[in-house]
């Protein structure tokens, strides 16, 4: 169990890891003031900024990396402010939340700048959402007004259905395309989409003449501004309230420690912006460091590659599961990627295993990695480039960045780890960028948070003499095996270090017989499911997964819950592997097996 908040142990002053890096200034103003500040900082030529350099205002910012349309960041600036007038006058206030559900666009960035001009909350959902799942996040989010990708109108409608005491006026829900695509849709679509391009308006047609964000008083930066959602990967999303404050210091901090983004780069962005990741590292840091990020709608494979060439893509944020997909890709060599000089993971662990087989295969795009949540805005550990090449440091998260604090706390004794000895310890996090907690529920704020304000990230870390971490497991996620602990991310990790495997998750399953858990495999072969058309065929090649591992770990870690063929892995959009899920497939075949008893006893 992770410590509590009475926890007796205290730390000692070598046992709080900080950054060697010297803290920057942190603002004290909104998230839409910090990117662009207020007309009293202009001249008669520019805009002052006071945080970061100077930008080239009439820079692309943002392309379409489909169409090639693009805004520049004046653009950017203009149009979030006319739409922040038109939702003004539509009604929305400072105090009212607004969903954002869509794949990545420019309207999207319309759409979230827009929202933080006018000084309310953003709630952004994940495209990949279920009517159900949708609901539960707008309920909870009390969302009062909405933005809506067209193509996600059915799923958006069909959640509004569902719960007859919850509802958004017609009026405040508004489309995520341009007047141009509206009228598309009228012209092609069906009768529905038809009379709901009649029913709903669109970010354009509510731009109105720009006015003036109002400034934020003193201690009004800690009003929030993002109401992301956690992934959900073990339960239903919590609100994450994440302030102004929060934001804008992650910002700073990453500007001094992540790798430098010079004038002449191109940022690939697929990540979801509803998903932390995406929306800080992707759509707010590279406005203050003059960088142009190409944005795709989500990843797909042959979209990413077109992007590459056409715009010469020199750096990228990905998942693994991308990476995967591209190291087994055979479209890779039909396309010039000579450009990418990097990619940095995140949201999900990448193995020393992944990064020698991608980095083996593509010499010249380097690869690092960081770590964060959503409750941390994201980014509480990264590494360069240059830092990554450093020997022994594949697989790592780098080291602590500016702002933060962090501690291992053995999860059984509630006591730090000592430092000098390498041993794990659950990974606490304090820093101005923790956020504020969960919306609306107090007893999973107070379950999170340990006395001191230290936030409990539930992730296993270690770290070595050089400062840098490792993430070796989640606390919730450890399989117990007789008392023994068994990482599933070291197993999954080893697994796809397999010549015949493509994807793989690992979850306990618990047998009744051996009153404990069992270590089981879920795989996706390489060579596809119809590569094994009998039970026999899928039996010998489990059986020979089984051996494969059993030869390579301790005997605790043994497959002995068995291997399932897959045609997928479920995982969230930012990678993720949804292990409840997988848990709730174990449990139905469990069921299947006695119904199946049942019948062969008869």
């Amino acid at each position: 169990m992770s410590p509590t908040s009475t926890t007796t142990s205290q730390p000692r002053q070598d046992q709080i890891y900080t950054s060697t890096i010297s803290p920057p200034h942190l603002p004290r103003m909104s998230v839409y003031h910090y990117l662009f500040p207020f007309k009293k900082y202009k001249s008669k030529h520019r805009t002052r900024f006071l945080y970061y350099p100077d930008p080239n205002l009439e820079k692309p910012s943002f392309i379409d990396g489909i169409t090639g349309r693009f805004v520049t960041r004046a653009q950017v600036e203009e149009q979030s402010k006319m739409l922040a007038t038109g939702l003004k006058i539509k009604g929305v206030e400072r105090t009212d939340i607004g969903c954002i559900f869509g794949m990545n666009s420019l309207e999207w960035i319309n759409a979230c700048f827009g929202t933080q001009a006018l000084g309310a909350v953003v709630s952004p959902a994940n495209y990949a959402y279920t009517p159900d799942e949708l609901l539960h996040q707008l309920r909870d989010s009390t969302s009062s007004f909405a933005f809506v990708q067209p193509a996600l109108l059915p799923t958006f409608l069909k959640a509004l259905e569902l719960d007859p005491n919850y509802s958004i006026p017609d009026n405040r829900i508004f489309l995520l395309c341009t007047k141009e695509e509206k009228e598309n849709f009228k012209e092609q679509g069906s009768e529905a989409e038809k009379g709901w391009m009649d029913r709903f308006s669109c970010t354009e047609e509510l731009w109105e003449r720009s006015g003036t964000p109002k400034r934020f008083q003193d201690g009004m930066e800690e009003r929030t501004a993002y109401l992301c959602y956690s992934s959900g990967t073990t339960g239903r999303g919590k609100g994450v309230e994440t302030s102004h404050h929060n934001m804008t210091s992650q910002v700073q901090a990453l500007n001094c420690s992540y790798e430098p983004i010079k004038y002449k780069d191109v940022i690939l962005a697929m990540l979801p912006f509803s998903h932390i990741y995406g929306l800080t590292v992707t759509l707010h840091q590279p406005l203050t460091v003059n960088g142009t990020v190409v944005i795709l709608p989500r990843f797909e494979e042959m979209n990413f590659l077109k992007a590459v060439e056409r715009f010469k893509v020199t750096w990228a944020l990905v998942v693994p599961p991308m990476l995967i997909a591209l190291l087994n890709s055979p479209n890779v060599a039909k396309f010039d990627i000579s450009s990418i000089r990097g990619f940095m993971s995140g949201a999900a662990p990448l193995s020393s295993d992944l990064i020698q087989a991608f980095e083996k295969k593509f010499p010249h795009i380097k690869m690092t990695q960081g770590y964060g949540l959503t409750e941390t805005t994201p980014v509480s550990h990264v590494m360069n480039l240059e830092e990554a090449q450093g020997k022994g440091r594949n697989g790592k998260i780098g080291r602590v960045i500016p702002t933060y604090q962090a501690r291992l706390v053995d999860q059984e004794t509630g006591k730090d780890v000592e430092p000098s000895k390498g041993e794990r310890g659950e990974l606490w996090l304090r820093g101005p960028s923790v956020m504020k907690g969960y919306w609306r529920n107090t007893q999973a704020t107070q379950e999170v948070f340990a006395e001191g304000g230290w936030f409990k990230t539930g992730d296993v870390a270690m770290m070595d003499q050089d400062g840098y971490f490792s993430i070796v497991d989640r606390v919730k996620e450890l399989i117990k095996y007789k008392g023994f602990q068994v990482p599933p991310a070291e197993l999954e990790a080893l697994l796809l270090n397999h010549p015949d495997i493509a994807d793989v998750g690992v979850i306990g399953v618990y047998s009744k017989e051996q009153a404990t858990e069992l270590p089981r495999a879920y795989i996706v072969p390489k060579s596809g499911m119809s590569a094994f058309p009998t039970p026999q065929s899928k039996l010998e090649f489990t059986n020979k997964v089984q051996e494969w591992v059993s030869s390579k770990v301790a005997n605790h870690k043994r497959l002995r819950g068995g291997v399932i063929l897959v045609d997928i892995i479920p995982k969230s959009p930012s990678g993720k592997i949804l292990r409840k899920d997988l848990r709730a497939r174990a449990v139905q075949e469990e069921e299947d097996k006695v119904k199946e008893g049942r019948v062969a006893k008869l």
